[in-house]
């Protein structure tokens, strides 16, 4: 078994994304850039929450989104790992589409795609 996975996240109140869309698009970014590879293990949802000063809905909310998207899967009992066959070694996509949400600049930031989500207008931050 793989020990977790320490992450440089951020979660910014304020900004246009909700917290999970942040959260969502910086696992992302790690997966496609290859800091995240296949089978490494994501933090508990409780204490990713802590470590970030956020509700541990904002991170279950974050996890759910990447899991519907193929990016990472759970292991009942076991928990959260990067899923097999996300970025990049197979140099697309989970579900063959363009990553919504955000990536990272230099220093960790989260920086939105387009400045909306998909579905509606920006969102408020919220949790």
């Amino acid at each position: 078994m793989r020990a977790t996975t320490e992450l440089p996240l951020a979660a910014e109140r304020g900004h246009q994304l909700t917290l999970s869309a942040q959260i969502a698009g910086q696992i992302r970014a790690a997966i496609t850039e290859g800091r995240l590879v296949t089978a490494d293990r994501l933090p508990a949802t409780r204490a990713l929450a802590s470590t970030l000063g956020v509700s541990r809905t904002v991170i279950s909310s974050a996890y759910a989104q990447l899991f519907a998207e193929g990016w990472i899967e759970g292991r009942h009992g076991s928990g959260t790992y990067v899923a097999n066959g996300a970025m990049p070694d197979g140099g697309s996509e989970p579900g063959g589409g363009n990553v919504a949400g955000g990536g990272l600049v230099p220093g960790g930031s989260p920086v939105p795609q387009g400045g909306s989500v998909p579905g509606g207008g920006p969102e408020r931050a919220a949790g």
